[in-house]
């Protein structure tokens, strides 16, 4: 145990700090602030050293290592995390995003010049959004075709993450749910009027805000980052696979009670053509998240020459607990431990009170 004083709370942060850089550029529901990996590397890795996060997510350890100078290699099944954390990492044709921008500015001032003719986005995708909208989404879609590799994943990142507040969905509800009628009350902000037939909603204008924002966040995160980043698609359960290795290794693993993030982000799965990793996800199958996380822990053996630094909810049944001793069996020596009330994260905020930072050191 280190000085008890010490803050890992991070209580006095705004989301001006929590979202810096380009942790922004999509929503991802209880992923852990950038402030905990960022101080165990400076911690627990050193310049030249290389990064891993097994449970990768949207990306918050290889932003933090690219800019702390460590290369940093990731691995996640959810082929949406995979696609946001190579737009907050990944370089861009900085020429063709600003051509592209140039044209969403052109087609926020007259919208209706602009729209495609077919509204169909995927089966079903009428109940989902007003025509004029589909329209503009599809017309962002095909033009977004002319480019590939970086740049057309970060225009489809910056998409994907305003899906949900252009279509039909409440907004006050985390899963896209319709509401029964077009006119309903947002019980989340302020009990406000939502009329999903008449609001105003300028695909264009929205999308053209939101890269731009993006990227400037990106040059700015690319004049600074000394490290690369690797987000790979691939089963935590099979890190070896990868052919990589790596002197430390931080992660927040899903819970044995996971979110399930293909609800959570379903239009963005059907807009953008993406297969669900379905039970795939650790977490899905509450009875198997132990043995799960055993096979993920037996992997981290034959990948990591280091220290490894688990983050995880505190647990009524003391699933916590049982990971902890998992990682002893497996070889890592426990060397730290600190416990941190979450306080940053909204979801957590009913659901986990606090969570514990476990510090091993792997002893061969």
């Amino acid at each position: 145990m280190r000085d008890r004083r010490e803050d890992w709370d991070f209580a006095d942060l705004g989301i001006k700090e929590t979202q810096a850089s380009t942790h922004f550029f999509h929503h991802w529901t209880a992923k852990f602030i950038p402030q905990i990996p960022r101080r165990v590397i400076e911690r627990y890795s050193k310049r030249g050293d290389v990064v891993l996060d097994p449970f990768m997510g949207c990306g918050t350890t290889l932003v933090e290592a690219a800019r702390l100078g460590r290369d940093s290699w990731g691995t996640d099944v959810n082929p949406l995390a995979v696609k946001i954390a190579r737009a907050k990492t990944a370089g861009v044709r900085a020429r063709q995003l600003e051509g592209f921008i140039s044209w969403l500015e052109e087609a926020a001032r007259r919208p209706h010049d602009h729209l495609a003719d077919s509204a169909l986005l995927f089966d079903g995708s009428g109940e989902w959004f007003r025509e004029d909208v589909a329209r503009a989404i599809r017309a962002v879609l095909d033009r977004a075709q002319q480019y590939r590799g970086n740049t057309l994943n970060l225009i489809e990142v910056g998409l994907s993450d305003l899906l949900k507040g252009m279509s039909n969905a409440r907004m006050d509800r985390t899963i896209p749910t319709l509401p029964p009628v077009p006119e309903y009350t947002d019980k989340k902000h302020y009990d406000r009027t939502v009329n999903n037939e008449t609001r105003e909603i300028n695909a264009f204008a929205r999308l053209r805000a939101q890269l731009a924002r993006m990227a400037a966040a990106l040059a700015e995160f690319h004049r600074e980052a000394e490290g690369t980043a690797e987000p790979l698609r691939r089963d935590a359960r099979h890190l070896a696979r990868a052919g990589r290795r790596a002197q430390l290794a931080v992660t927040s693993p899903p819970y044995w009670s996971a979110q399930n993030y293909q609800k959570m982000h379903l239009l963005s799965f059907r807009v953008l053509d993406l297969k669900e990793p379905g039970a795939a996800e650790i977490g899905r199958r509450s009875r198997d998240y132990l043995s799960d996380m055993d096979a993920v822990l037996g992997q981290l053996e034959e990948v990591l020459d280091g220290y490894f630094v688990l983050v995880i909810g505190e647990s009524k049944n003391g699933i916590h607990e049982a990971v902890r001793d998992q990682c002893k069996a497996h070889g890592m020596r426990l060397v730290d431990t600190f416990r941190r009330r979450i306080v940053n994260q909204a979801f957590f905020a009913k659901a986990v009170k606090n969570e514990y930072v476990y510090v091993f050191r792997r002893s061969g």
